[in-house]
């Protein structure tokens, strides 16, 4: 072999270790110290059940933790005691340098019996207690699985309607939220059920639009995330 093709075998052989060592090298950087903060373009991708039936993507974020949790339980405004089973919690950033987190899973369908008795295919709500959140739950007729997930942040916002067709990229002629719409189910048959309608009257709107309102029907504390957000946005 030539000298010179000898230099190029080195400089490509040499490009590809560097490559790879510069991966490596980052991407253990990334483990032990997280990047404080997403840059425009990068998204948090998480095929819940790693199937594809639901998919949670958030755009201009970054991943910075995951780790498996122990079982849990939660309320949401209309639904009590529900539950998350073989979860996974995932921490993020947005480009903002704020911090949030989405608990996802994947179960069998008689871990619930509000989907069992009436045929549910889905539940959409705002989640109660100290943690809060929103919430989203879906039966697959395909799998016969249960997906779900809660996501919440203290400073970023998220609107039902978010959730639903941004963040799950669900259909809007399938799915319909919650405080908006019709109801928080959707029957198997494809009539909704009309358990709750009316104008989106959720803790979270009513705080956005008229603070002295939400506290005259909430007491402080009631909802620590809401609460944490009007200080934030310099209500007192």
């Amino acid at each position: 072999m030539s000298k010179a093709k000898e230099i190029v075998v080195f400089l490509v052989a040499l490009l590809i270790f560097i490559l790879i060592v510069g991966f490596v090298v980052g991407t253990v950087s990334n483990m032990i110290f997280p990047p404080s903060r997403a840059v425009y373009g990068e998204k948090v991708v998480e095929d819940i059940g790693g199937d594809g039936i639901l998919v949670a993507t958030l755009d201009n974020c970054v991943k910075v933790g995951e780790k498996n949790i122990p079982d849990g339980y939660f309320d949401t405004n209309k639904i009590t005691n529900l539950s998350w089973s073989d979860a996974k919690n995932i921490s993020y950033v947005d480009t903002s340098g704020d911090k949030g987190y989405m608990i996802v899973w994947k179960v069998d369908p008689s871990r619930y019996s509000v989907f069992n008795h009436d045929k549910i295919l889905y539940i959409s709500d705002y989640v109660t207690g100290s943690d809060g959140g929103l919430c989203f739950m879906e039966y697959s007729p395909k799998t016969e699985s249960i997906y779900g997930i809660i996501i919440n942040s203290d400073k970023i916002t998220y609107s039902e309607s978010k959730l639903l067709y941004h963040i799950l990229d669900l259909d809007k002629n399938e799915f319909f939220p919650t405080y908006q719409t019709q109801s928080t189910y959707y029957s198997s048959s494809g009539s909704g059920h009309s358990h709750y309608g009316g104008v989106d009257d959720s803790p979270y709107t009513i705080a956005e639009r008229d603070p002295d309102w939400y506290y005259d029907h909430y007491d402080y504390g009631d909802n620590d995330y809401i609460d944490e957000y009007l200080v934030s946005d310099g209500y007192d």
